[in-house]
């Protein structure tokens, strides 16, 4: 059976009041009791251990809310000294031994000698006002500690969240960028194949149907199943393929299994949508090479497309590139590898990251 996670915040509320039952518990049990409880000896201690706690009290829940939290640490820590070395004082004046008394004449007479009577062995130990003291300041200073660790604790978590939310609103954003920027396109691809076949055109606003219900309803998480994806990406193949004839060479190589494993939404698209759009001559023959692998726990992505000389181009380009690129830096940091070539009319990206 697994205990449930103490959170953070609930700490500095526990601890102390295990540490205050130690403290009140300690003398009955761990005490000399040779002939029984010495309960007036542990009253003596409990009344002691009584100021203590409502010193602690006072700096838990008026002093460091009111002083210190409020950045006036100095009025803080003179207001916590002060009470501690007057409540101190008090305790050295009460156990301070009396003086002893002059022996007077009394009507005349001398007040005969008392016998001698040797002063009780005094006890080896710290004095009563330097145990409160020593006490005093190691229980508020264990307090203020532990309330500072835990208000560090709770704004570094609240940090964190506000990061992560950052993060997550950035991708949504990103990718209500992508969609539209994709829709585009085919819908530009399926009012071409209008006028070329009919029965093509709908059978692609079929296909499209299928892949805006991934779009809409699948890919608004922040991880999707490596399958799912691959099918999305076959169903966008099969969809540009009506549009062009055999003189493009399309092809998309998967690995033999794929595994359970899962990638952010629509990762790869954006570089496959630039390959149609970039890659693909009416003039000559073109190509589009399609490469996913799986290896040692990563995956690699791999796009190649011919380009024509009137398109050729130094670098990545369009909304969709961009935009990938500001995902894979906020999903992996540094943790990837993108690598854009082109050289010898052939367009490449290699796409590697942890899965």
């Amino acid at each position: 059976m697994q205990l449930p996670k103490l959170k953070v915040k609930n700490l500095h509320y526990l601890l102390p009041v295990l540490v205050w039952l130690l403290i009140f518990t300690a003398p009955v049990f761990l005490g000399e009791h040779r002939d029984g409880v010495n309960w007036s000896h542990i009253f003596r201690i409990w009344r002691e251990n009584s100021i203590i706690l409502i010193i602690f009290l006072l700096n838990r829940f008026i002093l460091l809310p009111k002083l210190f939290f409020q950045n006036r640490k100095l009025p803080y820590l003179l207001s916590v000294v002060s009470i501690i070395f007057l409540i101190s004082l008090a305790f050295y004046i009460q156990n301070k031994p009396p003086k002893p008394v002059n022996h007077v004449r009394i009507h005349g007479d001398i007040e005969p000698p008392k016998p001698f009577i040797p002063p009780p062995p005094r006890k080896s130990g710290i004095p009563p006002f330097a145990n409160f003291f020593i006490m005093s300041i190691l229980i508020i200073g264990f307090d203020t500690g532990l309330v500072f660790y835990t208000k560090w604790m709770e704004a570094e978590k609240n940090k964190l969240q506000a990061e992560k939310e950052s993060i997550r609103n950035k991708m949504a954003f990103l990718q209500s960028q992508i969609s539209p920027h994709f829709f585009m396109n085919t819908l530009n691809n399926i009012h071409a194949l209008i006028d070329i076949n009919t029965n093509q055109a709908k059978k692609a606003i079929v296909q499209l149907s299928r892949l805006m219900d991934y779009m809409l309803y699948e890919s608004n998480v922040d991880k999707v199943t490596l399958k799912k994806e691959i099918e999305f990406v076959k169903s966008y193949i099969e969809l540009m393929k009506l549009r062009f004839t055999k003189n493009v060479d399309i092809q998309l190589s998967l690995p033999a299994t794929i595994p359970s494993v899962k990638i952010p939404p629509l990762l790869t698209i954006p570089f496959i949508e630039n390959a149609f759009k970039h890659g693909v001559s009416y003039q000559r023959p073109s190509f589009i090479y399609i490469i996913f692998q799986i290896k040692d726990n990563r995956l690699l992505f791999i796009v190649q497309n011919s380009i024509a000389k009137q398109q050729k181009r130094q670098g990545p380009s369009g909304i969709g590139l961009k935009n990938v690129q500001h995902r894979l830096d906020a999903l992996y940091g540094k943790d990837y590898i993108l690598d854009i070539t082109n050289k010898d009319d052939v367009f490449q990206v290699i796409l590697e990251v942890p899965l």
